[in-house]
């Protein structure tokens, strides 16, 4: 089977990432066990590990006319993402994520959006060109929002269909909760977007019987260790955690859109898609880094085969 091709319009980022044996509290100063410097953004590490698990993937996206620009798309062309459609913009710099991660694997991140927010209309001419015959579009939230909805009108007139991680959460999205197909929020954001307290099994029920009235999109609520919860018409399916030992959980969220998205793309039933990107989430998380510990699809397949 042909791989599927995946257009990802979303953000590019630098990760200055340092790890601590506990999160700092309020005023605290505390020091860090290891700094390092790495390539992230929300979009990139989607197109990074969708590019890992087989799919064709074209990057929309803008960064900065700065040092940090080369290295973000030496590394991409690296990871077979097509970058034709990626702009430097002169007048921002790329994107900056502070990133703490502590002993447990929890992490604190601070964004500088820089030229991601600077996304507009070249991006959008940018998918128009290249979404006939898209598998899907990925969405997040680290570029501007008007962009976002835009770009699902685009995705929309083109029957391709939308997958949003609406992360970092921001308000004002009604509008676009009803032109995506799939919506992957985390236990955070599901609670945000439902005001709910997501807090055990029949509170997640609820927020996903909740988002029905908000959109006709497949909800799937990424909890982490305790797995993904979506609903089969009023059913709630749950999808266990695979096993692995958690290490960092950054870019865990990304790795499992990404999965979702290919295995979607590829014909896969919802459970099965589930499944995959669960596993390819789980094992983002057993790498340090973001864009660094996105996972094969050897990996993957060998992780879902133990699982079963």
């Amino acid at each position: 089977m042909p791989a599927s091709h995946l257009v990802v319009l979303g953000s590019l980022n630098v990760d200055l990432v340092t790890t601590v044996e506990e999160l700092p509290k309020d005023g605290q100063t505390i020091f860090s066990d290891s700094f390092v410097i790495e390539n992230g953004g929300k979009g990139a590490n989607q197109a990074v590990a969708a590019s890992r698990l087989g799919a064709n993937v074209t990057m929309i996206g803008r960064v900065g006319a700065d040092v940090f620009s080369e290295q973000v798309l030496t590394d991409l062309k690296s990871e077979r993402v097509d970058v034709s459609r990626i702009t430097k913009d002169v007048n921002h710099g790329t994107g900056i994520a502070l990133i703490t991660v502590d002993s447990k694997s929890e992490n604190t991140i601070v964004v500088s959006s820089g030229a991601n927010m600077s996304c507009g209309q070249v991006e959008l001419d940018s998918l128009q060109d290249c979404i006939v015959g898209a598998s899907c579009l990925l969405l997040q939230n680290e570029v501007p929002l008007e962009v976002n909805l835009e770009a699902a009108n685009i995705a929309q007139g083109n029957n391709v269909p939308v997958i949003w991680d609406p992360a970092p959460y921001v308000w004002g999205i009604d509008e676009l909760i009803r032109k995506v197909d799939f919506l992957t929020p985390n236990q955070t954001e599901a609670g945000l977007l439902t005001n709910c307290e997501l807090n055990d099994v029949k509170s997640v029920h609820t927020a996903l019987l909740k988002m029905k009235d908000l959109t006709e999109a497949m909800c799937i609520i990424t909890m982490g260790r305790e797995g993904l919860f979506f609903l089969s018409g009023h059913e709630l399916i749950h999808i266990p955690s695979s096993t692995v030992i958690s290490v960092d959980s950054v870019a865990a969220g990304d790795a499992f859109t990404a999965g979702l998205a290919v295995a979607i793309s590829e014909g896969l039933t919802l459970n099965e898609a589930a499944e995959l990107g669960s596993a390819a989430g789980a094992l983002a998380t057993s790498k340090k880094g973001a864009q660094i510990s996105m996972p094969f699809r050897t990996e993957v397949d060998s992780l879902i085969g133990k699982s079963n």
